[in-house]
């Protein structure tokens, strides 16, 4: 199966938005979104090689969001990443199936090997060129 080249980036933090959309803009096409509404409208429209979600945002917070995938497309929860400043440990209890927790703050190596991993492989088609 192939993915899109499309990340998801869900955080109602826009400086995090904005650094992972120029770590990973090289390689992966970028969309964000400011909470987990905006995040499920984009979920409806497109297929994501990988998902970063924050766990604590207004509205919609990232425990909507995999409910959502869990109703609607539970092979998605495989793709999703969460990163967040929820306490440590709580991890499984709140997703159990979903592998990849990383706390903030967050090293953007460790993210960016994290993502490429969780996509697959999909950004080593580009080369090997590290972002600025």
């Amino acid at each position: 199966m192939s993915f899109d080249r499309r990340v998801l980036v869900v955080d109602d933090d826009v400086a995090i938005r904005i650094l992972i959309a120029r770590l990973l803009g090289r390689m992966f096409e970028v969309d964000s979104a400011r909470d987990g509404a905006e995040a499920i409208e984009k979920l409806r429209d497109h297929d994501y090689a990988v998902i970063i979600l924050d766990l604590m945002m207004p509205r919609i917070d990232g425990i909507g969001v995999v409910n959502y995938l869990r109703e609607h497309d539970p092979d998605k929860l495989s793709r999703v990443i969460v990163v967040t400043a929820f306490g440590s440990g709580a991890e499984p209890r709140v997703a159990p199936e979903i592998a990849r927790f990383m706390a903030k703050p967050f090293d953007v190596g460790e993210l960016l090997r994290e993502v490429i991993e969780c996509g697959g492989g999909a950004a080593e088609t580009e080369g090997k060129s590290s972002p600025a």
